[in-house]
């Protein structure tokens, strides 16, 4: 899965590593836990594992940053939320969503066994408003397989394994 030169640009594709090389945001958003802060950094953990991912951003074709959330409102105490960004070329920008969309659902099964009944956690992974890699957009409320969505409850599967939030055996399952 190599880099090839991309010629898009427009006000969607942020600066990339290679100069002239178009990269977009794929934003990941999390909300509906206690323990927001804590879910992003496992999660984050969870993505830098999966081997895709992981392969990707070895090659320096991924970058996996975060940044402020457009979500404050479970922030405390005026404490800033953060999201977590891949950032990644137009070309690769389909199938980094699809596989870390794969990895978000198996890490968002193993979270909620854990879930308080309070606690209702949702993920969205988003593209840029406009341009390339508009069209990414995925919903663990709408988007999911069998047991995923909010409604569907834990999927006990053998594919949905492992239980430590922070990684494991699960994670390069995409």
């Amino acid at each position: 899965m190599g880099l090839m030169g991309a010629g898009m640009t427009d006000g969607a594709v942020t600066g990339g590593q290679e100069q002239g090389q178009g990269k977009i945001e794929l934003r990941i958003s999390l909300v509906g836990t206690h323990t927001r802060r804590d879910d992003l950094k496992a999660l984050r953990a969870w993505l830098k594992k999966a081997p895709v991912i992981e392969d990707a951003l070895e090659r320096n074709e991924l970058a996996l940053e975060h940044k402020d959330s457009s979500v404050q409102v479970d922030a405390m105490a005026g404490e800033l939320i953060q999201d977590i960004i891949l950032v990644v070329s137009v070309e690769l920008a389909r199938s980094v969503a699809d596989h870390a969309w794969r990895s978000v659902e198996t890490w968002l099964r193993n979270r909620r066994r854990f879930a308080d009944p309070e606690e209702t956690p949702r993920v969205t992974l988003e593209g840029p408003p406009e341009g390339p890699g508009s069209d990414l957009r995925r919903d663990t409320d709408r988007d999911t397989g069998p047991g995923i969505g909010r409604d569907g409850g834990p999927d006990a599967g053998p594919e949905s394994g492992g239980i430590n939030g922070t990684g494991g055996d699960e994670s390069g399952e995409v």
